[in-house]
C-alpha cells in the first residue's frame, strides 16, 4: 500500500488538529470500553462491524426488546464517535499533502497502465523526488486513465477497461482519486520538495 506525503504541509496540520484527533479517539475508546463492560466484547466488535443482529443477544426474562433498542442506541453513538475521528484525520490529511491506495486493478495508475512498483523504483531512502514526481504527472498526463462510455438509453454510464467494467461510482472515485494525487503531486513540484514515500505490499 503507497503512501504519499509533503512533510512540510502535514506536519503543520498535524500540529492543529492533533489533539483534536486525540480527543475523538479517545472518547471512542473511552466509550467502546463501556459497551464491552456493558454487553461484551463479541456483540461490542460486531457493533463496531455494523454486523450485529437480534439473534447476537442472549434473552432475558421479556428485556430483549429494551436491550435492542438501548444496542441500537449505543451503534449510533458509536457511528458517530467513528465518524468524528474519520473528520478529524480528514484534516489532517489534507488532498495537498496526503495521498494512500490499495495497489490493485481499480488503483489509479493500474488504469493509467503504471504501476505502484514502478514509482517505488525511482524512490530513495523513502522519498520521491521532484524529478520523479514531475515524471509521475507527465505519465498521469499522457495516459489514458478513464473512457467513460455514456448509454443512450439513460442507464447508469460505465467504464470499459480491458477486461474490467466498472460502474459509474467507481468511475467518479477513481477520477477523484487521481484528482487528489495530481494536486499532491503538483504542490511538490511548485514547493520544491520531495514526498515521502512509504511502500508495503
Amino acid at each position: 500500500m503507497p503512501t504519499l506525503r509533503i512533510m512540510s504541509i502535514y506536519r503543520e496540520q498535524k500540529r492543529k488538529f492533533a489533539a483534536e484527533l486525540i480527543q475523538a479517539r479517545t472518547e471512542r475508546e473511552q466509550f467502546t470500553t463501556t459497551l464491552v463492560a456493558r454487553f461484551g466484547k463479541e456483540l461490542t466488535d460486531a457493533m463496531r462491524r455494523k454486523a450485529w443482529r437480534t439473534e447476537d443477544m442472549i434473552p432475558g426474562s421479556g428485556e430483549m426488546f429494551q436491550l435492542s433498542q438501548e444496542i441500537s442506541v449505543a451503534a449510533k453513538k458509536l457511528q458517530t464517535l467513528d465518524h468524528l475521528v474519520v473528520a478529524a484525520r480528514k484534516k489532517i490529511r489534507t488532498s495537498d499533502c496526503w495521498f494512500r491506495e490499495m495497489p490493485g486493478p481499480t488503483s489509479v495508475l493500474e488504469m493509467a497502465g503504471l504501476s505502484w512498483r514502478l514509482v517505488n523504483e525511482k524512490c530513495s531512502n523513502g522519498r520521491l523526488p521532484v524529478s520523479g514526481a514531475l515524471w509521475l504527472l507527465g505519465s498521469l498526463h499522457t495516459a489514458n486513465l478513464i473512457l467513460p462510455t455514456e448509454e443512450q438509453s439513460g442507464k447508469r454510464a460505465e467504464t470499459r477497461l480491458g477486461l474490467f467494467r466498472l460502474p459509474e461510482k467507481w468511475r467518479r472515485r477513481l477520477l477523484r482519486r487521481r484528482w487528489r494525487l495530481t494536486l499532491l503531486l503538483r504542490t511538490a513540484v511548485i514547493r520544491e520538495e520531495d514526498i515521502r514515500w512509504q511502500f508495503r505490499l
